[in-house]
């Protein structure tokens, strides 16, 4: 299945980062005005993400799919976008697209590194990514631990999430079952109509 792609607001470029770490094809423009995302989002089949109401209600308007989201911090809003989009929670460098520039990254072998990267860095991992279009280097160093870390958490927030809307669900579904009950005049168990005369 196709993975969605993305175009975020100007407020959200650590969540374009993140996307494109997790590699989802997200396009982030700095300074661009609202017609223009809703233009290219139009174009180019993206879902629009964003904090801004008045984008959102143009995006709509317009025939654009968007996410307004809710969430104040990254955890938040990654939950947010799993379960309203798909967006899976765990990165593989295999997949990672350059969260400077958009680009899938290439596993390269690490001689092709050798200059680009400090020598302890060279000596100590094994693994490296680069980005053919803008030149740079990844690897799993300190800072992986907490990238998991942070995508554990967007999962338990995801969790709470949709456990809270199942118990929603539920309680509607019962309030609305209790209804039609009620306004259909269920059969007495005694006989003749609930609220009859007897």
């Amino acid at each position: 299945m196709d993975r969605p792609r993305f175009i975020v607001d100007s407020m959200l470029g650590d969540l374009a980062r993140w996307l494109r770490l997790l590699g989802y094809d997200t396009l982030y423009y700095r300074n661009a005005p609202d017609p223009r995302l809703v233009t290219v989002a139009l174009e180019q089949g993206r879902i629009i993400v964003t904090r801004d109401k008045g984008l959102s209600i143009l995006a709509r308007k317009k025939g654009a799919r968007v996410i307004m989201l809710r969430g104040e911090n990254i955890e938040e809003m990654l939950a947010e976008l799993h379960l309203r989009a798909g967006v899976a929670l765990y990165a593989d460098p295999g997949r990672s697209r350059c969260p400077l520039c958009n680009s899938p990254l290439r596993h390269v072998p690490k001689h092709e590194v050798k200059d680009r990267v400090p020598p302890e860095v060279y000596v100590r991992y094994e693994d490296f990514w680069l980005c053919p279009k803008c030149g740079q280097v990844y690897w799993q160093g300190s800072h992986w631990r907490k990238i998991r870390e942070t995508l554990e958490k967007a999962r338990e927030i995801a969790d709470r999430l949709a456990e809270a809307r199942q118990r929603r669900g539920s309680a509607a579904a019962t309030s609305s079952h209790h209804r039609i009950r009620i306004e259909g005049k269920a059969p007495h168990p005694l006989g003749g109509e609930a609220g009859g005369e007897g």
